[in-house]
């Protein structure tokens, strides 16, 4: 195992004049997740062709500390794939960074955006493992580079893949039972299967009582007309959100759903980025904004989402299921221990290694109770990487220098 953390003192200290960045390491993983999912859309891929579904892993390293990061692209939600954002970290965001002080984050980061965008999935796999390579070198946890934990735990949430009515119930009932997840969603839609997402969730309430909060999410699968349709015959189930109901660039839609149903709305697939989130609160669109380190471009521009929503009196909610990686859900867990306007359950469950193992980072750093999570409070992102395990599972190492 290897962490590379510097200890508290005199020598962390200094490192705030100057942390030149010397070499950033690419490496593509031949790691799958061992949790196949279908959204409303389709199928996830998985492997089938290339890179298709996997994760990338990113070293930074600057005087003598090594920060790591790793992204999955989530396909079909943004343009980026695993293949892209080796590329865009080679040859443009890699070059960019070398020699530059690691401590002047948002010049760096904003460097990036305007030398190539939009690629979040590349800038976030580099935002990453900065702002772990930043805790490290200083001993703190990335979350106080956020502003800092203002909690001490957090609900878990599990996102439900669409399958057959007994599948996602017995799925629901099952995740409940084995961790106590206070908040479960349910991928519904499109429109040919509402009657059967009717059908799941009037049983899972049943089922589970009101032990658990359920919730909807369509991925933007739904028109208008349905989505209502949807929400108004589940009144009875007592929907704790609905989440990206119509497509992305329908706010006029979503407001229309918002202004029709009980349940709270969550823009997701809408707000790639603080722009994004300063457009929902102007149409007034949603009451939840949902923030993807690999749509936003990392935990710098996640947090600043956060910051954009809070001002105008929304919440957001933080994460991504972080399909198995440890690393992910981690940088999930310190941005969402760092925003006050926190709300519902942190998707990021499946990257847990008490859920999922992850050979890369497969000590645990959160301890899981009850269905809530402990807040990170290591140096940087808190993992440990097993560097056998880098070596046994890269598909390729590329070094920028």
């Amino acid at each position: 195992m290897a962490t590379g953390t510097a200890k508290m003192g005199e020598g962390a200290l200094s490192a705030l004049a100057a942390l030149t960045i010397e070499e950033i390491e690419i490496i593509p993983l031949d790691i799958l997740p061992g949790l196949r999912r279908t959204l409303p859309t389709g199928p996830i891929q998985y492997g089938e062709t290339g890179m298709v579904g996997r994760s990338v892993l990113v070293a930074v390293r600057a005087g003598g500390v090594t920060g790591w990061g790793q992204i999955r692209p989530n396909n079909p939600f943004q343009a980026d794939t695993a293949s892209s954002a080796v590329a865009a970290l080679r040859d443009y965001y890699g070059p960019l960074a070398i020699g530059r002080n690691a401590w002047r984050r948002a010049e760096l980061l904003r460097d990036m955006e305007r030398k190539l965008p939009p690629n979040p999935s590349a800038l976030a796999m580099f935002d990453v493992a900065l702002h772990d390579l930043l805790g490290r070198a200083l001993g703190v946890p990335a979350h106080a580079l956020l502003g800092g934990a203002c909690k001490d735990r957090m609900p878990l949430e599990w996102s439900v893949g669409v399958a057959s009515v007994d599948e996602m119930v017995a799925e629901a009932e099952r995740v409940y039972h084995e961790h106590k997840t206070p908040y479960i969603c349910f991928k519904v839609g499109p429109a040919a299967r509402c009657a059967e997402n009717i059908e799941t969730l009037t049983r899972v309430r049943k089922l589970l009582g009101d032990k658990v909060e359920l919730a909807l999410d369509a991925n933007g699968s739904l028109a208008v007309r349905e989505a209502i349709a949807l929400a108004e015959a589940l009144d009875d189930v007592r929907i704790a959100y609905f989440e990206q109901p119509v497509p992305i660039s329908d706010l006029t839609g979503l407001k229309r759903i918002r202004d029709r149903i009980k349940a709270p709305i969550m823009a997701d697939e809408s707000v790639y980025s603080p722009q994004d989130a300063a457009r929902v609160v102007r149409e007034d669109a949603a009451d939840v904004l949902g923030i993807k380190l690999y749509k936003c471009g990392g935990l710098w521009r996640g947090r600043q989402i956060g910051i954009v929503a809070e001002a105008a009196g929304y919440d957001v909610n933080c994460a991504g299921t972080a399909n198995g990686s440890h690393l992910e859900a981690l940088a999930a867990a310190h941005l969402g221990a760092a925003t006050p306007n926190h709300a519902f359950g942190a998707e990021f469950t499946m990257g847990l290694p008490q859920i999922a193992p992850d050979p890369i980072a497969p000590e645990p750093v959160m301890d899981l109770s009850d269905g809530y999570c402990t807040i990170p409070n290591r140096p940087g992102l808190g993992a440990a990487i097993d560097l056998k395990a880098v070596d046994k599972h890269a598909i390729r190492r590329i070094s920028v220098e």
